[in-house]
C-alpha cells in the first residue's frame, strides 16, 4: 500500500504533536530549573516543527507525489507518557522516539519529489538528530547527578 503525501505529513504532524504533549508532560517530572527550561524549548520547538509542517501541506496539499517503488511502512512508533517510569527511562523512550522521527524524515527525504519537501524533511531529520543528542547527553547527566540530587536538593534550583 501506497501513502500520498497528505498521509506522510499527516502521520509526521500527528508524531510532532506527540511528542510536543510528551515532553509538556516530562518537564513536570522533574524539579531541576535547567532540565526543565531545556525540555520546555524541546516542547517549543516540535510545535515549530508542527507548524512548518501544516504549513507545507497548506501550500502543497496532495500535488507532491512518492515514488511508490521506494516507499516502505512509515509508520513511526508512538510516544506516550507515563508517569510511572522514572525520569531516565522517560528519556530513554524521548531518545528512541527523536532516533525513529530522525529516520523517519532522512527515508522521507529520499523519495519525495519536490525540491520544498526535501529541504524540509532533511531539515527536520537533522533536528530531531539534535534533539537525540540533547537528550542523550542530559541522561548522562540525569545518571551521573541522581544520587547527589539525593543529599543537595537546591543542586538546580535555578534563579
Amino acid at each position: 500500500m501506497g501513502y500520498t503525501v497528505k498521509d506522510i505529513l499527516q502521520i509526521a504532524i500527528t508524531s510532532e504533536a506527540e511528542a510536543q504533549t510528551f515532553y509538556l508532560h516530562l518537564k513536570n517530572k522533574t524539579d531541576q530549573y535547567f532540565l526543565k527550561e531545556q525540555i520546555a524549548g524541546l516542547a517549543e520547538e516540535e510545535g515549530r516543527h508542527k507548524n512548518a509542517i501544516a504549513a507545507l501541506m497548506k501550500r502543497k496539499g496532495v500535488s507532491a507525489t512518492v515514488s511508490a517503488e521506494r516507499m516502505e511502512s512509515l509508520e513511526l512508533p508512538s510516544l506516550a507518557f507515563d508517569p510511572e517510569k522514572s525520569l531516565s527511562e522517560l528519556f530513554e523512550l524521548a531518545k528512541g522516539g527523536e532516533d525513529a522521527a530522525r529516520r523517519f524524515y532522512a527515508s522521507l527525504a529520499e523519495v519525495v519529489e519536490g525540491e520544498e519537501e526535501r529541504a524540509l524533511l532533511h531539515y527536520l531529520s537533522e533536528m530531531e538528530a539534535s534533539h537525540y543528542h540533547l537528550l542523550d547527553a542530559e541522561l548522562t547527566a540525569i545518571k551521573h547527578f541522581e544520587r547527589f540530587d539525593d543529599f543537595n536538593e537546591m543542586m538546580h534550583a535555578g534563579p
